[in-house]
């Protein structure tokens, strides 16, 4: 539950799963996704001796609920990764007919498993992150979901600095998406203001510390401690409560008189905002990245530009009505947002058909 990433796969396979589709997931073992088939790629022990502290109360090596987990995304490949992407592809090649849609989870980092399937149908459906692959080595295109319109226009700039570039017709701005069996709603709230998070600077916990600190009101933390950003925590008015698993973590969010998700990068996503909405509680954000998607000013918050804005922020939630929020917040639910991804692979199935067999339409395609 700590890992955004992880729970979007695991909730796109549920999402597929629901629709009918038949679902090959490719992990580490241990793995219990809802699928068709669950492919193990490498095990625990691969996996304990690359990032292993050689401690065996944790099946992973380490405690990943008071530290932050350990990869090599943006780092030279580990031999846990290198088999990985080695047994992905030989898997996967076993399985794949051509008419498959693969769906790579993190971009760059499953870039080589694509690139040695090189399926027509390569989706990259939650990207929320700054690495997207817009082509495979062979030239395909890859039918890209962007997690907002902030990091889907970000993306482009990236990609063609400088230039009016045209948009492409088949990238869907895809949100990231929840189930409701997670989340409890409550219109009662407790006198309380809560943050939820890494612990790291630019997740602006010390914008909710010095807010709630202003208005000498009680701020609970809940997340993981990054080893390498140390922010001071230690305040009066404070209550760190480390990592919380799912039921907690409702709990906490439904309860408070709203949630302070004040990150100061540009946000991709920031998916603790839609959770506290769809337990009705209202958020206080910066008014950058996808905030502009997620967050109606007035509504479902306050988006603030200044320290000042959080504190009359938080001052004005009790007057914003949590059953409207919670309302808004329901298109975001996996039972909406699978038939979005649907009609989605529908178009682009028919993409698939018009490259292949002549005569059928795909961009002419008028159903």
């Amino acid at each position: 539950m700590g890992c955004a990433f992880t729970q979007k796969a695991v909730k796109m396979a549920k999402m597929l799963m629901n629709l009918g589709h038949e679902v090959y997931v490719y992990g580490a073992e241990g793995g219990d996704v809802p699928c068709t088939e669950y492919v193990v790629t490498h095990t625990l022990k691969d996996i304990r001796d690359t990032w292993g502290d050689g401690d065996n109360r944790f099946e992973i090596g380490y405690d990943w609920k008071s530290t932050m987990f350990r990869h090599d995304i943006n780092k030279e490949p580990t031999e846990c990764t290198k088999k990985f992407y080695k047994n992905a592809i030989t898997e996967i090649s076993k399985r794949k007919q051509p008419d498959d849609f693969l769906m790579i989870m993190q971009g760059y980092f499953n870039k080589g498993i694509a690139d040695a399937v090189d399926l027509f149908l390569t989706m990259e459906p939650g990207i929320g992150y700054r690495g997207s692959v817009p082509n495979l080595a062979s030239g395909k295109t890859v039918w890209r979901g962007f997690e907002s319109s902030y990091i889907m226009n970000a993306t482009y700039g990236k990609e063609d600095p400088g230039e009016c570039r045209n948009g492409a017709h088949y990238d869907r701005v895809f949100p990231n998406y929840f189930d409701d069996k997670d989340f409890t709603f409550s219109a009662e709230k407790e006198d309380y203001y809560f943050f939820i998070g890494r612990l790291i600077w630019r997740k602006g916990i010390k914008i909710a510390i010095d807010a709630t600190q202003a208005l000498g009101k009680k701020l609970i933390i809940a997340g993981q401690k990054d080893d390498y950003d140390k922010v001071n925590i230690d305040y009066p008015h404070v209550e760190y409560i480390g990592y919380v698993g799912p039921e907690e973590r409702t709990r906490l969010m439904s309860k408070a008189k709203a949630c302070f998700i004040p990150t100061i990068y540009l946000e991709p996503f920031g998916g603790t905002n839609v959770e506290s909405q769809l337990c009705g509680t209202p958020v206080l954000t910066t008014d950058f990245g996808a905030f502009l998607d997620t967050v109606e000013d007035g509504i479902t918050g306050f988006r603030c530009h200044t320290l000042n804005d959080f504190i009359e922020g938080a001052k004005l939630v009790d007057k914003l009505d949590p059953y409207v929020i919670r309302a808004r917040a329901e298109r975001y639910l996996m039972s909406n947002m699978q038939w979005e991804l649907e009609d989605w692979m529908r178009e682009l199935y028919q993409v698939y058909l018009s490259a292949m067999y002549p005569g059928v339409k795909g961009w002419e395609h008028i159903a």
